[in-house]
């Protein structure tokens, strides 16, 4: 039974790369995501980019759209605050599969255990998912609790008669991830609809505040009494985010509940059955 699944892993490798060399010399354009990818790796990509290119035809064909717009989110976050830069998805989940494979192969390499072997495969899959979505889930806290201040921040500027477009540039230069974000966002708007621009990069962080906050300027821009608008909007924002965060905190109590049976409980009453066993024990044996 190992020697079979051995001799089928082996196969269904052997079929991957044949496929890539078939990718490769037929020279396939390619599109979309992955021309991106492509421009990305001739002009300031890594070495290990353009290693990872032949792998970006299959992903590109292959992985789920959701796991692609997925994956995209996190990079978009990741490099928000200098992580992981020129890398999109296409490459990444390229990267996954390399990783992945590499762990599989090392692991028959190291204990000619299958089992062992797909273990380490799997950790080769999932640790630089691990570590794109850490960085990426800290940079969307952070932008979230910096956004109501933002917001109100722009509010006292349109109460000076300053237009929202004018408010929005003079704000951006407050530091922080959300004028960051806008600074982004002004660099991208050049000879465009700034309003458009910003709901564009909304759509693709998949922030929902963001997308929210957006869609509500758009509005916003349309009425009214804006600079009263504008201080509500941050303080639904600042209530929400205080709401999330109360439920963040309740949940991490029954969360901690089992790492503290492990770390604390079971060590304690590993060490009492211990103490309470040695006389037993030299009683019955004699010592030891």
């Amino acid at each position: 039974m190992t020697l079979a699944l051995i001799y089928l892993i082996g196969i269904l490798i052997t079929a991957f790369i044949a496929y890539l060399m078939v990718e490769i010399v037929w020279e396939r354009a390619p599109k979309g995501a992955l021309s991106e990818a492509y421009s990305a790796e001739t002009k300031s990509g890594s070495r290990l980019q353009g290693m990872l290119s032949p792998l970006g035809v299959p992903v590109q064909k292959y992985a789920p759209p959701g796991v692609l717009r997925k994956t995209q989110s996190n990079l978009y976050w990741a490099q928000m605050v200098g992580k992981w830069q020129g890398w999109n998805a296409v490459q990444f989940i390229a990267l996954q599969i390399a990783s992945g494979v590499g762990g599989f192969l090392l692991g028959m390499f190291m204990t000619k255990d299958p089992i062992m072997s797909l273990v380490a495969g799997y950790i080769g899959w999932v640790y630089p998912g691990m570590s794109v979505n850490g960085v990426a889930r800290r940079a969307r806290r952070q932008f979230v609790s910096q956004l109501p201040e933002f917001v109100q921040l722009v509010a006292a500027q349109m109460a000076a008669n300053v237009s929202m477009e004018e408010a929005i540039q003079r704000t951006s230069k407050a530091p922080g991830l959300v004028g960051q974000w806008m600074q982004k966002v002004l660099r991208a708007a050049q000879g465009r609809n700034l309003i458009e621009q910003m709901q564009r990069e909304a759509q693709e962080s998949l922030l929902p505040e963001l997308i929210g906050m957006s869609v509500q300027i758009s509005f916003i821009r349309r009425g009214t009494a804006q600079q009263e608008l504008m201080s509500q909007m941050a303080m639904s924002i600042a209530a929400a985010y205080i709401g999330e965060a109360e439920q963040r905190a309740e949940k991490l109590g029954s969360e901690m509940v089992v790492p503290m049976v492990i770390f604390y409980f079971v060590p304690f009453l590993v060490t009492l059955l211990m103490v309470m066993a040695y006389p037993v024990m030299t009683n019955l044996f004699g010592g030891f």
